[in-house]
C-alpha cells in the first residue's frame, strides 16, 4: 500500500509540473505578442472551452483610434478546430453586454492542432474605457472567455446587410450622431456587382476618420475586391464637413458573396 501511494504522489507531481510549464509558456506568448504589437499592459485571463480553444490575447484593433478588438486564438486540442457561425460579446463588469460583428480573417477558418489564429470584433456601439470580458461562443456550444482593460474608447460601428435587390432606388440607410451612411448595389456584367457606399456628416459635424469594410456571406473578405477596407487616408482626405460627402464603391463583387455586410465607422 505504501509503495502504491508513493507512486501515485509522484504521478500527480509530474502532472503539476507539466501544467505549470504549459501555463508559463502561454503567459510568455501573451506578453511577447502584446509587447510586439505596442499594447503592453493588456491583461488576459483564459477559460478553456470543451474543444480546448482558448483566447490567448485581446488587443485593440485599428488606428488612429481603436474601432475593434483582435482575438488571438490558440488550439490546444490534438485535432484541428474550424470556426464558423461563431459570435462574441463584450461584457462590462456590471454585466452590460455589447453586441459585435465577428470577422473571420480567412475562410474556411481552421486552426491546426497546436496552432493559432485571429478573429476581429467590431462593437455595434462605443465601448468606453474600463475592464471587460470578451466571450466567444461557437455554434456547437463551446465558449472561450478572456478579459481586457481598455485604456481608451473603442469606436462603435453601424452595420448594414445588402442583397442584389438593394439597387440605387432601394438603398440601405443607417446613421448615428455623427454621420449618415448609405449603401447600394449596381449590377455589373457576368454575375459581378458594384457595392457603393456614401458618407454624409451630420450638420455642424466635421469627420476626421471614416471607414467602411465589406464582408461576404461568411463574414470574410470578398476576393478580387480592391480597396477593402476603405478609409479616408487612401485618398489623403483629412476631413469631411457637412454638406460635403464621400462616395466610393467596391468591385467586382461576385453573386456568391451575397448577402454582403458593410461595416461603417466614423469619428470627428
Amino acid at each position: 500500500m505504501c509503495c502504491h501511494h508513493r507512486l501515485s504522489r509522484l504521478g500527480i507531481s509530474a502532472l503539476i509540473v507539466t501544467a505549470l510549464l504549459i501555463l508559463i509558456s502561454l503567459s510568455v506568448g501573451v506578453i511577447l505578442y502584446a509587447f510586439m504589437s505596442g499594447y503592453v499592459g493588456t491583461k488576459v485571463s483564459n477559460e478553456v472551452s470543451p474543444n480546448l480553444l482558448v483566447i490567448e490575447a485581446v488587443l485593440p484593433h485599428g488606428k488612429p483610434k481603436p474601432f475593434g478588438l483582435d482575438l488571438i486564438l490558440a488550439n490546444h486540442d490534438t485535432r484541428p478546430v474550424t470556426i464558423d457561425n461563431a459570435s462574441a460579446l463584450i461584457i462590462s463588469g456590471g454585466g452590460r453586454a455589447y453586441r459585435t460583428v465577428l470577422v473571420l480573417t480567412k475562410y474556411p477558418f481552421t486552426i491546426p492542432a497546436g496552432g493559432a489564429g485571429k478573429v476581429i470584433l467590431y462593437p455595434l456601439e462605443d465601448v468606453p474605457p474600463g475592464r471587460y470580458y470578451v466571450k466567444l461562443m461557437s455554434s456547437g456550444g463551446g465558449e472561450a472567455v478572456a478579459s481586457i482593460t481598455l485604456r481608451s474608447k473603442v469606436l462603435g460601428s453601424r452595420v448594414v446587410t445588402l442583397s442584389t435587390s438593394n439597387d440605387p432606388a432601394n438603398k440601405v440607410v443607417t446613421e448615428d450622431s455623427k454621420c449618415r451612411y448609405e449603401a447600394w448595389v449596381v449590377s455589373g456584367s457576368s454575375e459581378s456587382y458594384e457595392v457603393h457606399i456614401n458618407f454624409t456628416p451630420k450638420p455642424s459635424v466635421t469627420l476626421h476618420f471614416w471607414r467602411a469594410e465589406l464582408l461576404n456571406a461568411e463574414n470574410n473578405y470578398p476576393v478580387w475586391v480592391w480597396g477593402n477596407p476603405y478609409n479616408n487616408s487612401i485618398w489623403n482626405l483629412s476631413s469631411l464637413t457637412y454638406p460635403s460627402w464621400d462616395h466610393e464603391y467596391w468591385t467586382p463583387v461576385n453573386l456568391s458573396d451575397f448577402p454582403v455586410k458593410v461595416v461603417f465607422t466614423s469619428s470627428p
